[in-house]
C-alpha cells in the first residue's frame, strides 16, 4: 500500500471532526492542565499555541495567564479558526485570538513567553526543523511544551476484543498516512534536535470503566474521522467498522466483562530556551 505524503492532517477539518476534537479535550484535558501546572505556565504571558484546532488547548491556556496575558491560536484550516472564534465570543473571553497560518511558514511575531501544542508535532513531516523554527519567536527564558501520545499503548483489562481491534484500526491507518504513532516518546530527541535544552518529560493517560465513560464515545469518533483514511489505505471495510454502531458495542463489551480501558499515554514535555 502506497504510503500518504506526511504533513497532512488525516482526521479531516468537517463538523464530527470538529466534535471529536472537543469530547477529545473534555477527556484529556486534565492531563494537559497538569503539564501547563508542570510547566509553570503562569499569569501575565503572551502564549502561541501551535496547531490549535477547534481552540481547546488556546482556551484552557487563556485561564492560566489570565486577563494581564494574550493567547494566539494558529491553526491551517479556516472552518477550525472559525468554530474557534465562535466559541471565544461565546464564552466572553478577550485575552484569546485566532488567526489562520501555516506553521512551516510562521514568521514576523512574537515575541512569546511560551509556545504550547497539543497532538501537533505527530503531523509534521520534519517536526525538529519546524519547532525549530517556532522557537525562534519565543524570547530567552520562554517556555517550549508539548504534549503527543503513544497511540499502541491503549489495552483493556480483561481484554475487550474489540478495543484492541480499534487501537489496530488507529494505528496502522496513521502509520501507513505517514504519521508517527510513536510521538510521545520520540519528544526528547526532537528538542535536542531542534537545538532546545533537554525537556522534562511526564506521561499520564485515563483508565475508565462502567457505562457512563465518555471514552467509548471519543474511541468511536477518532475511527469515525480516520475512516476515510482507514478504507483508503486497506486497514478495513466500512462494513467491517460499523462505525454507527461501534461506541455501544465498545460499552457493552466493557461493561459485560465489568473491565476498564486504558486509554493511550499522553506523554508531556516542556523546556525553557
Amino acid at each position: 500500500m502506497k504510503e500518504e505524503t506526511k504533513g497532512s492532517y488525516v482526521l479531516g477539518h468537517c463538523s464530527n471532526e470538529h466534535r471529536r476534537l472537543m469530547l477529545q479535550s473534555r477527556f484529556i484535558g486534565e492531563l494537559t492542565e497538569s503539564l501547563f501546572v508542570r510547566s509553570g505556565l503562569t499569569k501575565g504571558m503572551n502564549v502561541l499555541d501551535a496547531g490549535c484546532g477547534a481552540g481547546d488547548v488556546s482556551i484552557l491556556a487563556a485561564a492560566f495567564v489570565g486577563p494581564s496575558g494574550n493567547v494566539l491560536g494558529l491553526d491551517q484550516s479556516a472552518d477550525s479558526i472559525a468554530l474557534a472564534r465562535e466559541r471565544t465570543k461565546s464564552a466572553g473571553l478577550s485575552n484569546v485570538r485566532f488567526e489562520v497560518d501555516v506553521l512551516e511558514n510562521l514568521k514576523h511575531r512574537g515575541p512569546f513567553d511560551a509556545l504550547v501544542g497539543r497532538l501537533v508535532l505527530l503531523y509534521l513531516q520534519e517536526p525538529a526543523a519546524i519547532l525549530r523554527k517556532m522557537a525562534e519567536l519565543v524570547r530567552p527564558g520562554g517556555l517550549i511544551v508539548f504534549q503527543e501520545m503513544e497511540m499502541a499503548t491503549g489495552r483493556s483489562i480483561p481484554e475487550v476484543p474489540l478495543y484492541t481491534q480499534c487501537g489496530q484500526w488507529i494505528v496502522r491507518a496513521f502509520e501507513r498516512a505517514g504519521v508517527e504513532t510513536s510521538m510521545g516518546s520520540r519528544l526528547y530527541a526532537i528538542y535536542k534536535q531542534a537545538g532546545l535544552p533537554a525537556p522534562q518529560m511526564i506521561g499520564g493517560g485515563r483508565v475508565e470503566g462502567g457505562s457512563q465513560s465518555e471514552i467509548y464515545e471519543w474511541v468511536a469518533q477518532t475511527v469515525r474521522s480516520l475512516l476515510p483514511m482507514i478504507e483508503k489505505t486497506g486497514v478495513a471495510t466500512k462494513d467491517e467498522v460499523d462505525v454507527d454502531t461501534l461506541a455501544d458495542r465498545l460499552r457493552k463489551d466493557v461493561t459485560g466483562k465489568g473491565g476498564v480501558i486504558h486509554s493511550p499515554i499522553f506523554v508531556g514535555a516542556w523546556a525553557r530556551k
